[in-house]
């Protein structure tokens, strides 16, 4: 076998071993995680390198059949992700001649899933939010042919279970909430704190933080702290009330008060909202072509004319869309053709550590059929766990769960502590984890393939990267670029805010900067608020 494995560039995904067809690839996990071959096993097939983002297998060379590709387009977009599919179908419905570049064998990026032992493995997200999320809603939009399935369909809130290291378990965020503000005279103060996150016209300075304002109207209470560290800031953003803003609570927590109104997901789970956007883009004459890396962006005189690909060939177009991170940026435009401060920018940006357990199981792990998620709080790491079987039973093989137990890694980073002490803390939560997990699979997400720009302070909101980049018609979209909110939601407002800068599209104009939208806000700010009031009536009363 000549297959070379770069311990160095791997960042412990997993993808290769879902990916290889003869399950000769397991995952060694230290300090580090890296792919380990079976010499005996493998056949150098080539799905390994195919499915790695990290282009960690070197040293063989299987017959790679090149993707067919036009010499000119309207439009090229790098990175099948949801950012550059959600894009490419828009422009493709309007008219755009599109090419979609993706270097990968599938296309969704960090937002599908891939089969692995019959179970429907995540490659990161965890789910779309529901038909009312942002990204539903852009789908709709794009007529993108997705079922939902949601709170609705099944007869139950799906709610979350909160366990705390002491051993108390609510049955839902209402119960816990309340129990840890204590009662109707501390949720007076949560819905007068909620009625200012409604308010569009308060704004507070890039430099406070989710602490701050949580203290601001629930003084005194470091549980309550915790609660919102755990449900928000840890769960929608990989941060800390203490690198997370004021500014990103509100978005985030409004956000998710919406979705979770129509709470759900798309049957099929995330691969199918990127199979259903890829069926947009081919019905409106898009093309897609995956294992067909990007080597340059062409710029002469400061305006972006194509691209290279690495097999050698050139595609010209009058816009390039960038959907690959911010370093996978730097490399292919070259550091000469980018502002030196735009670039100290983009290699100063704090990426998000993060890990998942995609757990395969006998018997469902979050009990009855009441629970979608689970949040654990007071442990280190705190974790946040969704259910996609909840929704779709399919994913799993039959009789069999899944649940994905994501959380935040601590630098300095090392990967055999984190998944020590994640299934030391699930025994701890399930006391009969060990009777009922059949599959486990740790899934790493650092370095070279994660959100390079991560959620906190300083690169949050619309400190994140404009859209419009220095280079003339060279545009940017996917999670590093301006946006609000819960998680992968955020996306839609960069994709938005592009199109709208080239198609010129009223329809694509920032959402939340319409009028007709505060108002609705302000509105729910003013009912919260009369909430409020009565609600501490009703505690003063009870004493």
């Amino acid at each position: 076998m000549t297959i070379v494995v770069d311990r160095a560039r791997c960042s412990g995904c997993s993808y290769c071993v879902i990916a290889c067809p003869h399950t000769a690839i397991t995952l060694q996990v230290e300090r580090k995680a890296w792919p380990e071959i079976d010499a005996d096993s493998c056949t150098e097939c080539g799905a390994c390198a195919a499915a790695c983002p990290n282009n960690v297998f070197s040293g063989f060379d299987p017959p790679i059949d090149l993707a067919p590709v036009g010499e000119r387009y309207d439009a090229v977009i790098i990175g099948a992700g949801i950012g550059g599919l959600l894009t490419a179908a828009a422009l493709a419905r309007a008219g755009r001649r599109v090419l979609v570049l993706e270097q990968l064998s599938f296309i969704g990026g960090k937002y599908t899933h891939l089969m692995y032992q019959e179970y429907a493995i995540t490659t990161a997200a965890w789910t779309c939010a529901g038909p009312n999320s942002r990204i539903g809603r852009l789908c709709n939009r794009l007529e993108a042919p997705i079922e939902w399935v949601t709170i609705h369909d099944v007869g139950s809130m799906g709610d979350h279970w909160v366990v705390t290291r002491d051993g108390r378990r609510f049955a839902s965020l209402d119960e816990a909430q309340s129990t840890i503000v204590g009662g109707d005279s501390g949720m007076a103060q949560v819905l007068a704190w909620m009625a200012d996150m409604y308010n569009p016209w308060r704004v507070y300075p890039d430099e406070m933080t989710a602490r701050e304002y949580i203290e601001r109207y629930v003084p005194g209470n470091e549980e309550y702290v915790r609660y919102v560290q755990t449900i928000i800031t840890y769960c929608f953003a990989s941060q800390t009330v203490d690198t997370f803003s004021a500014m990103e609570t509100k978005r985030a927590i409004v956000d998710s008060i919406r979705n979770m109104a129509d709470w759900g997901t798309a049957v099929g789970g995330t691969k199918a909202i990127v199979d259903a956007l890829a069926h947009v883009i081919n019905q409106f004459g898009g093309r897609i072509a995956t294992s067909t890396r990007v080597d340059r962006i062409e710029v002469t005189d400061g305006r972006v004319t194509g691209v290279r690909l690495a097999d050698g060939r050139e595609v010209s177009a009058d816009i390039v869309i960038h959907n690959a991170g911010l370093n996978r940026l730097i490399t292919l435009v070259g550091e000469q053709n980018l502002p030196a401060d735009y670039v100290a920018r983009l290699r100063a940006a704090v990426p998000a550590d993060v890990a998942c357990l995609v757990l395969g199981t006998r018997e469902n792990l979050l009990g009855d059929d009441d629970h979608s998620l689970l949040h654990t709080m007071g442990w280190d790491p705190t974790l946040n766990c969704y259910a996609p079987t909840y929704f779709d039973a399919s994913l799993a093989p039959e009789g069999r769960h899944i649940l994905d137990v994501f959380w935040v890694m601590d630098r300095p980073l090392n990967c055999q502590r984190e998944l020590t002490r994640v299934r030391q803390q699930l025994r701890e939560v399930f006391p009969n984890y060990d009777g009922v997990a059949e599959m486990e699979l740790p899934m790493f997400y650092t370095g070279l393939w994660t959100a390079e720009m991560a959620h906190r302070m300083g690169q949050s909101g619309d400190q994140r990267l404009d859209p419009r980049s220095p280079i003339n018609n060279l545009y940017l979209v996917g999670y590093d670029c301006i946006g609000y909110g819960m998680a992968g939601d955020i996306i839609p407002h960069s994709v938005e805010r592009a199109l709208h800068l080239i198609t010129g599209d009223q329809a694509y104009a920032p959402e939340d900067e319409r009028l007709s939208v505060r108002l609705g806000m302000w509105a729910r700010a003013l009912g919260l608020r009369m909430m409020s009031i009565l609600t501490g009536l009703r505690g003063r009363g009870g004493r």
